[in-house]
């Protein structure tokens, strides 16, 4: 078992201390609400004033700017209008208007016993409506990074006006990380989603504590939940009932990877493997049990069982956020996710299995054009570690998704084609105003996607220092790598260790970006259409960065066996079901041999929609005795016309013509 902490913000200050030249006074009146004030020179103008934020110094500093939440952006209180939604550094919960008036600000530390401004908050807010009233509630993890401190851990839920909501908050174990005596943190941001049959959603998180969680809207345990590890059976180690075997850093998605109709919890975790053929193939951590060592991603389904049987292992932990799209377009979902450095910092031969990025179908094996074994800069191999998250977008214009990531080390940003090639342009380094390569890209940052010059492609926004850094699809850098040189530099006044968002939150058809430390920042994206694939951290308010699956035709057999009495007058008739077993509509037709009618014999399913066709034979075709019936044959395409996957989908049919009557009497006579 390990305890890793996130140390990067540390680092972060040291460096960016030169940039007080850049630096300007923000006063704030009586009432709270910031002066007007120019934006810095040769900086983009700001839509408002920054907006301080409640906050606390940082470890060891006077500083302020250790923001590790992720804004969020949606429509808080129904009136139509994007609201800003931040948790800060000691314990707040904001929102703020798209005009930049604070609708409320809420302190949670009592929630969790501690004192007034004092409880860390290093998850990021989710927002939905888990109750099903009709307005959105809040849902943030809280907890410390930090060892030495004592900051409880554990969920809250709170209405749309941060009333606590009943049930909530929901603690945490004092299990696995020190101090004693303290519960542990949520460091996962909470993913937000409907895993059963009720109206309701369900909240879904992994914690320091070693437990993954999915509460009811109310904060009752789904049951099933907290799942054991799977090293609990195997080695029967009763300390790991109801927890896994190691921390989790690693954010959940939701998706149905099996294709049951409901949706399971894919995460990262800190879990390694031991035994049955597993090997460690490098010198483990002092005071490590021998044998134990690497990572997991674990797939579990609404009743907290491992949907496919076992979790998925690599030799170094994993601490990104997983994503899930049809990578291969095969139309099945896929994960996309980076790995972790705990194994790289800490062993003595420091390892490089944590080099890469990992394209998985749902059972665990590499896709075509990715993994290891691929050329070099194909298919996730990359020269440090991947403990950012993914963001997956069509960046090239070619209507297919890319993948974009940034490696830790190296401080390169990455994008590679859907099927591994990687894109033309990168890998390319980003640099900030200051032609400096200091982002960490470490856990808990990732990639928004969204067209920020209006070209109908995405481009790639992220934070970078004290700036945010938009990166065109081929690799180009839009902001200024220097100050100053005439473009863009979307500037503030101290670190950013979080994710931005955008959206538009003033209606006029293009992107708004919004970037949080001590201070809310915003600005108008002036030449973007109001079209963004990765809005957030985490891909949308519910943080379920899950991409719809495309289209798949399916059939419930290849072949149908029918008994039509000779006796019996009329046609033969019979019923199919043809499915669409993704979440984008499709256009179908039929094909029929001579004899067979198809009725509809055309129409258009919607997502994870089903059309039941009947099918009539004309007796004339049939001759006494079995009958083989081909050339039924069912094709499906999207909207554009495209193939999609399954099609065509050929269905025969076996029909005894006779007396059916003697033909099933037997078996009639010798049931018992």
């Amino acid at each position: 078992m390990h305890r890793k902490l996130l140390i990067t913000m540390l680092i972060i200050i040291a460096i960016t201390a030169g940039f007080l030249l850049l630096s300007w006074q923000v006063t704030t009146a009586a009432e709270g609400e910031t002066k007007p004030v120019e934006s810095p020179l040769g900086m983009e103008p700001y839509i408002w004033d920054p907006i301080e934020l409640p906050s606390k110094n940082c470890l060891n500093t006077n500083l302020k700017d250790c923001l590790n939440s992720s804004p969020n952006l949606v429509d808080i209180d129904g009136n139509g209008s994007l609201d800003i939604v931040v948790a800060t550094n000691n314990g707040h919960i904001v929102v703020v208007r798209p005009n930049g008036q604070i609708l409320w600000d809420r302190d949670i530390s009592g929630e969790f016993s501690m004192p007034p401004d004092r409880l860390e908050i290093n998850s990021s807010p989710s927002v939905g409506d888990i109750d099903n009233d009709g307005h959105m509630e809040i849902v943030v993890g809280v907890g410390t990074i930090h060892p030495q401190i004592c900051n409880h851990g554990g969920v809250i839920a709170l209405s749309h006006t941060g009333q606590t909501e009943p049930g909530w908050p929901q603690h945490s174990e004092d299990w696995a990380v020190d101090p004693v005596g303290c519960r542990d943190s949520i460091f996962a941001t909470p993913a937000l989603g409907n895993l059963d049959d009720d109206p309701e959603l369900e909240i879904v998180a992994g914690g320091f504590d070693m437990r993954l969680y999915a509460w009811n809207h109310d904060g009752t345990l789904l049951p099933g939940f907290p799942p054991d590890s799977w090293l609990r059976e195997r080695y029967n180690w009763s300390v790991l009932e109801d927890h896994l075997a190691d921390v989790m850093w690693s954010s959940p998605t939701l998706a149905d990877m099996d294709g049951d109709g409901y949706l399971d919890i894919v995460t990262g975790t800190s879990e390694g493997n031991q035994g049955d053929g597993w090997h460690c193939p490098y010198r483990l951590p002092n005071g490590w049990r021998s044998g134990y060592c690497g990572g997991s991603i674990y797939i579990v389904n609404r009743f907290g069982e491992l949907t496919f049987g076992r979790p998925y292992h690599i030799l170094e932990t994993i601490q990104s956020s997983p994503a899930v799209t049809d990578l291969d377009l095969d139309g099945y979902p896929d994960i996309v996710v980076g790995t972790g450095d705990f194994y790289r910092n800490h062993s003595p031969d420091h390892p490089e299995y944590g080099f890469q990025l990992l394209a998985w179908d749902r059972f665990g094996n590499d896709l075509p054009g990715w993994g290891p074994d691929e050329p070099e800069g194909w298919g996730g191999n990359v020269n440090g570690p991947v403990t950012a998250s993914p963001s997956i977008g069509d960046i090239a214009g070619d209507e297919k998704p890319e993948v974009v990531v940034a490696v830790k080390e190296e401080r390169k940003l990455y994008a590679w084609h859907h099927d591994g090639r990687p894109v033309a342009g990168f890998p390319m380094t980003p640099v900030d105003l200051f032609g400096q390569t200091i982002s960490s890209f470490d856990v808990g940052t990732g990639f928004l996607l969204a067209d920020y010059d209006g070209d109908s492609k995405m481009e790639i926004l992220f934070s970078q220092g004290w700036v945010v850094t938009v990166v065109d699809g081929d690799g180009r850098q839009i902001t200024a790598p220097s100050f100053p040189n005439g473009l863009p530099i979307y500037y503030t006044n101290g670190s950013l260790l979080n994710n931005p968002v955008v959206g538009d939150i003033d209606g006029d058809n293009r992107l708004e970006m919004l970037s949080a430390n001590s201070f809310l920042y915003g600005w108008e994206l002036a030449n973007s259409h109001d079209n963004a694939e990765w809005l957030m951290w985490k891909l949308n308010p519910e943080r379920v960065p899950t991409l719809p699956l495309p289209a798949r035709l399916a059939l419930p057999v290849d072949e149908l066996f029918v008994f039509k009495d000779r006796h019996e007058p009329g046609p033969l008739i019979t019923h199919i079901e043809i499915k669409n077993m993704g979440d984008i509509p499709m256009n179908w037709t039929a094909e029929r041999p001579t004899g067979v009618i198809l009725s509809p014999s055309s129409g258009t399913i919607g997502p994870r929609g089903t059309q039941s066709v009947r099918i009539q034979v004309d007796r004339s075709i049939l001759q006494i005795g079995y009958n083989n019936i081909s050339g039924i044959r069912f094709h499906a395409t999207t909207g554009n016309g495209e193939t999609v996957p399954g099609s065509p989908a050929p269905v025969s049919m076996r029909v005894f013509f006779g007396d059916t009557f003697e033909n099933l009497l037997p078996m009639i006579l010798n049931v018992h």
